[in-house]
């Protein structure tokens, strides 16, 4: 509001500036006819030349006023701007602008400088981490998908050596789509700037699509649900928690005995919800819990190529971005449960 009062007093203040100047000339000419009829100032050449010279100078005088006002409220910035293009060219994704300029347009063009330096940032960011995070967590995958197309290579193969490499070289092109997907999400939310996209949906009935959806996983087990799921509505971005239950419903699947029970509670206050996964399986030891979050971490490396260690991290960024929490309590008699808080407010 108040830039916006500062805009409009810069124009009224300009056109201020012309409208005096174009009366001062209508005076500064009728004074002039005033003088000449009175006899003051007697009508020649050399009259007539001083007063073009008193209007010229005058003139000049006003107008280099203007120019320099204009030069210094407008102008100005403008080149500082150009300035910092410059070296936004040149990789700097540091630089800010200062967005309160007293006029509303500049002011606007700085805001969109500061958005667009921003979201380079991100981008910047986005792409080492991603170049980091492939050639450390990669090579496995590849290494095991070479050797099993190198074996493959070899003529004493029986059908049944043939079906076993090539389950073996789509499970780690499997590995590589998943990890791709998660490294992705992972790094878009740690450098995300914007704020997330919310909708209104229920919360209980996305639970309930998830199992449904890792059903193929759970049922050759024989794994039994025990679902306290009420009608809850949430208002957050239904995408990415929907990959919240996703990690942790296939983690419970995956540590799981055959014909075990996975419990899943959903309860609520007037402040927050909070969702419950229990499991009854190998448990985490209670060294290993403090790191279960941690990017790339997997501590039971018996069983590495059940994930790739993202998973978890992945659940807690967006557990985060909904200003909510995510802890785990673990014992390897007992098994493992996920609480999962998100704030009502």
């Amino acid at each position: 509001m108040k830039t916006k009062l500062y805009s409009k007093l810069w124009i009224y203040f300009v056109t201020l500036i012309f409208v005096s100047l174009v009366l001062l000339s209508i005076l500064f000419g009728g004074l002039l006819v005033f003088l000449m009829r009175k006899e003051i100032i007697k009508p020649g050449p050399d009259n007539h030349l001083i007063i073009i010279s008193i209007f010229t100078l005058f003139s000049i005088i006003t107008g280099t006023g203007v120019a320099g006002l204009v030069g210094r409220r407008i102008l100005a910035p403008i080149r500082e701007l150009s300035a910092n293009m410059n070296q936004v060219a040149k990789g700097d994704f540091s630089l800010r602008v200062n967005e309160k300029q007293p006029i509303q347009e500049v002011q606007q063009l700085f805001d969109h400088f500061n958005t667009m330096v921003v979201e380079l940032d991100s981008m910047e960011t986005l792409r080492n981490d991603f170049v980091a995070s492939v050639s450390h967590e990669f090579k496995t995958p590849l290494a095991t998908i070479q050797g099993y197309v190198q074996l493959l290579q070899t003529s004493d193969l029986t059908p049944q050596e043939i079906a076993d490499y090539q389950r073996r070289i789509l499970e780690g092109t499997e590995q590589l789509a998943t990890l791709t997907n998660n490294i992705l999400r992972l790094t878009k939310l740690e450098s995300a700037t914007t704020p997330l996209a919310k909708t209104h949906f229920r919360l209980d009935e996305q639970i309930r699509e998830v199992l449904l959806f890792l059903r193929p996983q759970w049922e050759p087990k024989n794994i039994q649900w025990e679902l306290t799921l009420p009608r809850k509505e949430f208002y957050g971005n239904e995408e990415l928690l929907y990959q919240v239950w996703l990690n942790l419903i296939d983690n419970s699947i995956k540590y799981s005995q055959q014909d075990a029970v996975v419990a899943i509670t959903l309860t609520s206050s007037t402040e927050y919800l909070e969702i419950c996964f229990q499991d009854w399986g190998m448990g985490i030891p209670e060294k290993e819990q403090k790191r279960v979050f941690d990017k790339f971490y997997q501590g039971d490396t018996s069983r590495k190529s059940a994930g790739n260690g993202l998973g978890l991290s992945l659940v807690r960024e967006i557990v985060d971005a909904h200003e909510g929490s995510v802890s785990v309590t673990s014992s390897q008699t007992v098994g493992t449960r996920f609480f999962v808080r998100l704030s009502l407010g």
